[in-house]
């Protein structure tokens, strides 16, 4: 078989087996401590490491005691707390992560135009800032603006506003805040060893810091 033959078998082949489509990863594995990540392939849960490309759509975990960063293209950087399983959105242009368990934190690098929402049970977060945190678990949800506004966008369609330096707590469907409250309150209570919900965000976070990065996770 002559080189030109090779060529238009392998693109015909091509085209009937993928449709025509490429693929590029949407983005990738920053680092990970302290335990292990995963992703959700087709029937079960792979490990994968720093550099392991993640796209839009997949589903990630972390174990109990690891956190770690991926960074999306147009999207930004999320920190995954321990024992966090999120689904990554699956558009850009409007991406929708859920948050089924665990804590995220993000740091959001979005185009203009674009929107970026993370959802829970209990509520979305919607994104008019830049730096925030999602925690869900046993005890509920909470969001948390380091810098920029999120829009808490409740089950019964009523929105709350967090803006820089507050925080909305949500401990079930029927029991809903009147407004943000100052993340004084949590930083006191981590402070204490009050608030162990609220640890990774010191594992990545410059105490104090106003909600910046440490260098070596941005």
């Amino acid at each position: 078989m002559n080189r030109t033959l090779r060529v238009l078998v392998f693109t015909a082949l091509f085209f009937i087996f993928t449709g025509g489509y490429t693929w590029a990863s949407d983005g990738k594995v920053i680092t990970i401590r302290n335990g292990n990540l995963e992703i959700w392939k087709g029937s079960s849960w792979e490990k994968i490491g720093q550099g392991s490309s993640v796209s839009l759509g997949d589903r990630v975990r972390t174990d109990k005691t690891a956190v770690a960063v991926i960074k999306l293209s147009e999207i930004g950087s999320f920190t995954l707390g321990p024992d966090t399983e999120m689904e990554v959105g699956k558009d850009k242009k409007e991406f929708k992560a859920n948050l089924n368990r665990g804590s995220a934190w993000l740091n959001s690098k979005l185009p203009k135009g674009s929107k970026a929402y993370i959802s829970t049970s209990l509520a979305t977060a919607g994104i008019r800032g830049t730096k925030f945190s999602v925690i869900m678990d046993e005890k509920g949800m909470d969001i948390c603006t380091c810098i920029g506004e999120v829009d808490v966008i409740l089950k019964d369609g009523k929105t709350l506003q967090a803006p820089t330096g507050k925080f909305v707590s949500l401990k079930g469907e029927e029991v809903v805040p009147d407004n943000a409250q100052s993340s004084l309150l949590i930083l006191k209570r981590v402070g204490e060893g009050k608030n162990k919900r609220y640890d990774f965000c010191f594992d990545c976070h410059i105490v104090g810091g106003r909600g910046e990065i440490k260098r070596d996770w941005d």
